[in-house]
């Protein structure tokens, strides 16, 4: 596996902390002496022909305090100017009679990286306008934005007055897009190929859409079941007014473009049929669309029984038969009943042609075609596990846990269903006794496990002293781990640790078996050492942490601020280290570690434009002997290209994670989380810098449709995760040979993916 854009300097140094110097407000006239500004920012103004410009006012302020300071200042004749400022990140506006406003929203700087602002101010005039609708009757209070095509140029938003007039006052000479949205009228978008001398806007009304919907028969339903989608949605999805006519369904306040209308009709019992059909609404106009089932024939009933393996009748399951997708399809239809004594089963007003049927509490699937009337479907009930969980005594168990279901059974017996074929991870827990942990590979519907035997386990009582013997005051934690090359059965659970009168963590339950404890404080070190068997009473002997610290640059050595990182070896960690004004970082880590180090995106400063995405691959680095600081720089990754994965049904337990060259699916569970850590997540903010719509709950959007940018080219593979007793992944390879984004759709890997259980 191949990482680029990341380097490491490899050398050990001793522990050094990072500063923190806080900005603090800098002006022309006076500087505060408490924090004296250090870092060069040279600022430049010319106009379009390349003449200096003198006297043009600017100003800076930090990009993302909470309480920014802003510094003020003015070129010189010459029109230059030189600031000492606080080192940091900072967004430089300039504001000039005459000339379109100058936004730059990335600049950074640091004592040995002074930066220059050079810009080119460009003559604005005021434009004015007026908005009308389509009978040419002015339109009040219409908001209204201006996006010029210029990068260093800011949108320009204002609200429209009482007769509809108004001006926009500082608009450059370039080309642009306009934006109007006023409620009860479509939004409108208008491209300029240069600045316009005025502006005459007509704002169409919304559109109206009648949907009348006849049953089978043909006859109009009173009161519809309806169903609207917007195909290309503009504003909020269902911002419409929905409300019944006389035989109809009357939609309101409708965006100028398709829509995916959807009637449902109940038939009888549990059966229903659905027809669909995509409109276009024309602002201004009203569509008149009528959804029927024409060409629609009723089939016989279904008819049939459902046995068991064994041939016997199986009484009371649900069964569903099915043709179409609603959102897919013109027509769709589905009906469910459930077997009676004798197993038998009835599915009525089905359409003429193949069916789906499908059987719960169990693994059916089964099409029929149009000529099937008496079928015979076999269940294939989910897979289960039977079996018995033992004392330390080798008697029955007669309460305990199987994955935190509650059995009682004075044999100690259980029967646990499986929540599909593929393997599954078992944890049995009993009061006073270790939990144990089993895998089960289920090849036929019933699998028998050998008796489970829960030990009484030990008491580990264990002392926590710092180097020089005294004993350990912050808090700590522990963790247990099986020797290298050893598999245990134990299952670890005991988050919350107790401390007893003498100040030692009591570890419950522990098996008599080899273990590595590991142990960490908030302050006073960490330690790592064998567990024997039948140790009980243990002292450990801290060591100071190691110290992960380093340097975050942008593509030319800049340094970037506001950056958190993650690197899953953190001592204690209670709060997300982000890079300071210099782009440095410090962080404690545990010493002898295998870790990756992660970045992500703390916040942006606000307002618009926003500053360049950057992302970075992950870095793997080892954390160094106890007291030692491995040092590293990292760089964001730069590339043409982009993947972006389509995930319309992505969940709460769904994820997306990328690698760079064509990798396999790895073949355990521990090598595949071990490919988990060190790959790419998606990105953790818009890769627009300059969006003519604000991105609403970007984290939401990302979430369906994760992506990855500043890609190199070259082959790539994308990993589907899904998290159901155990883990499901799917993986895709993928090959970026040209610039641009790459887009692909993919479901969830709870369906077909490979599983892995522990």
């Amino acid at each position: 596996m191949r990482w680029s854009q990341v380097g490491l300097v490899v050398g050990m140094l001793a522990c050094a902390g990072t500063s923190n110097q806080k900005p603090v407000s800098v002006s022309e006239v006076a500087r505060t002496e408490a924090a004296p500004a250090s870092a060069l920012l040279t600022v430049l103004a010319k106009d379009a022909e390349g003449r200096p410009l003198p006297h043009i006012a600017f100003r800076i302020r930090e990009a993302i305090a909470d309480h920014p300071e802003v510094i003020w200042g003015t070129t010189d004749a010459r029109g230059a100017a030189a600031l000492t400022v606080p080192p940091g990140w900072y967004v430089f506006t300039a504001e000039a009679s005459g000339y379109q406003t100058f936004v730059d929203p990335d600049v950074r700087l640091g004592r040995e990286h002074p930066a220059t602002v050079t810009m080119t101010l460009r003559s604005s005039k005021s434009v004015p306008g007026r908005v009308v609708d389509g009978a040419g009757q002015p339109i009040r209070a219409v908001s209204l934005s201006w996006i010029p095509a210029d990068t260093t140029a800011p949108r320009l938003d204002l609200v429209g007055n009482p007769d509809g007039t108004f001006r926009f006052e500082g608009m450059g000479p370039g080309p642009g897009v306009l934006l109007a949205r006023r409620e009860g009228y479509s939004d409108e978008r208008w491209v300029y190929d240069a600045r316009p001398a005025e502006l005459s806007l007509v704002l169409r009304e919304q559109g109206t859409l009648r949907v009348t919907a006849l049953a089978p028969d043909g006859r109009p339903v009173g009161v519809p079941r309806v169903e609207l989608k917007a195909l290309d949605p503009v504003a909020k999805e269902g911002d419409w007014i929905d409300e019944h006519v006389k035989d109809a369904r009357m939609y309101r306040g409708l965006e100028a473009g398709r829509f995916r209308v959807t009637f449902t009709h109940p038939l009888g019992g549990n059966a229903e049929w659905s027809a669909s059909s995509e409109v276009e609404v024309v602002a201004g106009q009203t569509r008149e669309l009528t959804l029927r089932f024409e060409g629609v024939v009723e089939r016989a009933p279904l008819r049939g029984r459902v046995i068991d393996a064994g041939g016997r009748p199986v009484a009371g399951v649900w069964l569903s038969a099915s043709s179409g997708e609603p959102m897919k399809d013109a027509f769709a239809s589905e009906d469910s009943t459930r077997t009676d004594a004798q197993g038998r089963f009835t599915l009525q007003h089905l359409p003429r042609g193949p069916v789906r049927v499908e059987v719960s509490s169990g693994i059916v699937k089964v099409e029929f075609g149009p000529e099937a009337k008496d079928v015979l479907l076999e269940r294939r009930p989910s897979p289960f596990v039977e079996g018995r969980v033992l004392g330390p005594d080798g008697k029955a168990l007669t309460r305990f846990k199987v994955n935190s279901d509650t059995y009682e059974d004075p044999e100690g017996r259980y029967r646990y269903t499986l929540e599909g074929p593929g393997p599954a991870g078992l944890v049995f827990e009993a009061e006073g006794l270790a939990s144990a942990r089993r895998r089960v590979d289920p090849r036929e519907e019933r699998t028998a496990l050998p008796d489970v035997s829960l030990e009484a386990g030990r008491t580990v009582r264990v002392r926590l002293v710092r180097e020089n013997g005294q004993p350990a005051v912050s808090k700590g934690r522990m963790d247990l781990h099986p020797l290298p090359g050893r598999k245990s059965t134990f299952a670890w659970f005991q988050t919350f640790l107790n401390v007893d009168p003498e100040g030692r963590y009591v570890l419950d339950h522990v098996p008599r078996e080899p273990f590595i404890l590991d142990a960490e404080t908030e302050e006073d070190g960490t330690a790592s050492q064998p567990l024997g068997a039948d140790v009980e009473e243990v002292t450990m002997r801290l060591s100071p942490e190691a110290t992960l610290a380093g340097t975050m640059v942008d593509e030319v050595g800049r340094p970037l601020q506001g950056l958190s990182l993650m690197t899953g070896c953190e001592v204690y960690p209670d709060r997300v280290p982000v890079t300071d004004a210099e782009g440095r970082f410090s962080l404690s880590v545990v010493p002898e570690r295998e870790c990756v180090l992660s970045v992500y995106q703390y916040k942006d400063p606000g307002g618009w434009p926003m500053p360049p995405l950057r992302v970075f691959w992950p870095l793997r680095f080892n954390s160094g002997r106890p007291g030692e600081t491995v040092r590293v720089e990292l760089r964001p990754r730069t590339g043409p290209a982009a993947v972006q994965v389509l995930f319309p049904d992505a969940g709460e337990w769904d994820r997306v994670i990328l690698v760079p060259g064509d990798v396999p699916m790895p073949s355990t569970a521990e090598a595949m989380n071990a490919l988990i850590a060190s790959a790419a997540e998606p990105d953790s903010a818009p890769a627009e810098q300059r969006p003519e719509r604000q991105v609403e709950n970007w984290f939401y959007r990302s979430w369906g449709e994760p992506r990855f940018s500043q890609l190199p080219l070259g082959r790539y593979t994308v990993f589907v995760l899904g998290n159901r007793n155990g883990l499901f992944v799917l993986r895709y390879s993928v090959n970026l040979t040209e610039p641009g984004v790459h887009r692909f759709e993919t479901k969830r890997a709870v369906v077909g993916g490979v599983h892995f259980v522990h």
